[in-house]
């Protein structure tokens, strides 16, 4: 598995890491009409991080090297024995267009913000900075209506949670489910703070000051949020739809799975939380 070390810890389910290669195993023959050369397969989600719910699908995404003779991006769904399976086709320009340019609204890259696990040609640590180039020049320009920095990590990764709230609020959603056990949703955390950090780092939206602080650089700068903020919901939704049969109730679907985690009271209690770790510093 690739880059198994920087992807183990408390945060990621030993039973799954240990299957994983048993999972790509049993993928990749469905895939035979796709280049063999250079494919990565990244498993996220709640599998991963052994909280998938009854019934739940494992997401996949299958990254190409390249052109590969079909539509891209493009969803299949499989089964694993009796485990439902949801794959993304792209490519890996396509990953790094969602990162950097934010082509697909964060469909991809967004994914690829809380842990994964990754096997395949792409190391996790590149696969990150997807993430951060997307979220980076966002965060800040959330941040400077905030607390002045410079910050700690933690407040960078609460930073990242914000850009991605003001842009889609139903991730608290999410964000709730995961906060409901809190010494695993700490484990989770640190984990994730640690990926992040160290790929807004690498991607040159971040650099270290005394103390063991960081402060942005200004790379890439968002001039006009509002806009940018519309134009990412407007590529996120319409390549959800494309890839849900061209469906125009894919948004409404989005809607009601979040809402099935948490309350609309657990959701504002863990936006609540992530502003206040954002404010002092502190992961509670």
């Amino acid at each position: 598995m690739t880059a198994a070390s920087y992807l183990t810890g408390p945060a990621l389910d030993a039973g799954f890491l240990d299957r994983l290669p048993e999972l790509v195993s049993a993928l990749s023959p469905r895939f035979a009409g796709l280049p063999e050369a250079g494919r990565t397969w990244v498993v996220h989600g709640s599998a991963p991080l052994g909280r998938a719910r009854p019934g739940s699908d494992i997401d996949v995404l299958l990254l190409l090297p390249g052109p590969a003779g079909t539509p891209t991006p493009h969803r299949r769904t499989l089964r694993w024995g009796t485990t439902g399976v949801t794959v993304h086709v792209l490519t890996s320009g396509d990953l790094s267009d969602d990162g950097a340019a934010r082509r697909f609204g964060g469909y991809f890259s967004l994914r690829l913000f809380t842990p994964f696990v990754a096997d395949g040609a792409i190391p996790a640590p590149a696969l990150a900075t997807a993430t951060a180039r997307f979220l980076g020049p966002l965060a800040r320009a959330v941040t400077v209506r905030g607390v002045p920095g410079p910050w700690n990590s933690d407040q960078m990764l609460a930073h990242g949670y914000l850009a991605l709230l003001d842009l889609y609020p139903d991730y608290a959603g999410h964000l709730a489910a995961s906060t409901a056990d809190r010494d695993r949703w700490r484990a989770l955390w640190a984990h994730q703070r640690d990926v992040y950090v160290a790929a807004l780092l690498r991607t040159g939206h971040v650099a270290p000051v005394e103390g063991g602080r960081w402060r942005y650089t200004g790379l890439s700068p968002v001039t006009d949020p509002l806009r940018e903020r519309a134009r990412c919901a407007a590529r996120f939704w319409a390549l959800g739809a494309a890839c849900h049969g061209a469906g125009a109730g894919f948004p409404d679907a989005y809607f009601r799975s979040v809402d099935e985690r948490a309350t609309r009271r657990e959701q504002a209690a863990a936006v609540f939380l992530v502003h206040d770790i954002a404010a002092s510093g502190r992961c509670p």
